[in-house]
């Protein structure tokens, strides 16, 4: 990607960002709370609290990606983790997600095994990632009635379609590759011929990421650990809210994650910033009064970014210097390693 596309969706990126921040002030939301209002409002048990729950499900969010990595090649798990927490790292302070490409790059540069291969398994991760968090915010919003806010309706039905469909299409795509590669590309071809070429040669390398699907027991247990992963970071979320004086139920923090998971996909500012703060004011004010107790519900929000944030950068931070002393794979060592297993 060339520096001027880099320094436009950066800009982009930063637009957005300062829009929904502009949005939230004239709201009278406080983005950064005093000092003052978070001594007062934050216990002192709720930051160690969270951080050992967020390192906890950092680590299992990690680690599950070896269930579909597997299928391909043997890599080890130091690469594999590294990469990982590094990649992670990049989607979060990257400019509208372009990060989603560093994991696949990282571990074609030091296990040797293809992009086009990995892409399949981050398209794979991200489906059920959709999936699980859709269906706990489906079950979580039919806790509270529909005419408690105007998203209610859309936040049950949309993410759960929307996922439901990509999972449809992943499989029907694994399945029967020809047939489903002609109509994407017909369907994009009515609007740019020169954009389907594009997506017919992606289509043809995105298939060997799909080579996962037909082991059970990876996808599976792939899926298991995204289950744990998930709840994880819904208790981690109910724990630091009790820390703030908020009476979240496990309902809400269920919804909350939901919520969050879904608006960070959209395009976003370099650490979600503005994005992440909407989304979690959106899912509190269908289960709290926020406007009742403003200054409790700022320092959870912020608590929460900062935490997160803050992990992410260290987690990612190491990782990055793990990997720089590793050696990239290479000529000889990576065809052997892209024989499938």
């Amino acid at each position: 990607m060339s520096s001027r596309k880099v320094a436009l969706r950066l800009l982009l990126s930063i637009a957005i960002a300062a829009g929904l921040v502009w949005w939230l002030l004239a709201q009278g939301f406080d983005v950064i709370p005093s000092v003052r209002a978070i001594d007062g409002v934050l216990a002192w048990w709720a930051v160690p609290a969270y951080g050992l729950l967020f390192s906890a499900f950092h680590v299992l969010r990690a680690w599950r990606w070896r269930y579909l990595i597997d299928p391909f090649a043997e890599v080890r798990t130091g690469t594999m983790m590294s990469a990982a927490f590094a990649g992670f790292l990049a989607i979060q302070m990257m400019p509208l997600r372009t990060g989603e490409l560093a994991r696949p790059w990282l571990i074609d540069r030091h296990a040797g095994i293809s992009k086009s291969a990995m892409l399949g398994t981050v398209a794979i991760e991200r489906v059920v990632d959709g999936l699980v968090v859709s269906l706990g915010l489906t079950a979580a919003l039919f806790a509270v009635p529909a005419d408690a806010g105007p998203h209610v309706w859309g936040l049950r039905v949309v993410p759960l379609a929307v996922f439901a469909f990509a999972l449809a299409l992943l499989v029907a795509f694994h399945r029967r590759p020809e047939p489903v590669g002609r109509l994407v590309r017909g369907s994009v071809g009515l609007f740019s011929p020169r954009l389907a070429g594009f997506v017919s040669g992606a289509l043809d390398r995105f298939h060997v990421g799909l080579a996962c699907l037909p082991h059970p027991r990876s996808f599976w247990a792939f899926n298991a650990f995204s289950a744990a992963y998930w709840g994880l970071n819904a208790l981690a979320l109910w724990v630091l809210a009790r820390g703030c004086g908020l009476d979240l139920s496990a309902a809400g923090s269920v919804a909350v994650v939901g919520c969050l998971a879904v608006g960070i996909l959209l395009p976003a500012g370099p650490g979600y910033f503005g994005n992440f703060q909407l989304s979690v004011l959106v899912a509190l004010g269908l289960y709290l009064d926020v406007r009742a107790e403003p200054e409790a519900v700022a320092v959870f929000v912020f608590a929460l970014y900062v935490l997160q944030t803050g992990l992410t950068i260290l987690f990612g931070a190491g990782a990055f210097l793990v990997l720089w002393r590793t050696p990239a794979v290479r000529a000889e060592e990576r065809d052997g390693a892209q024989a499938m297993k």
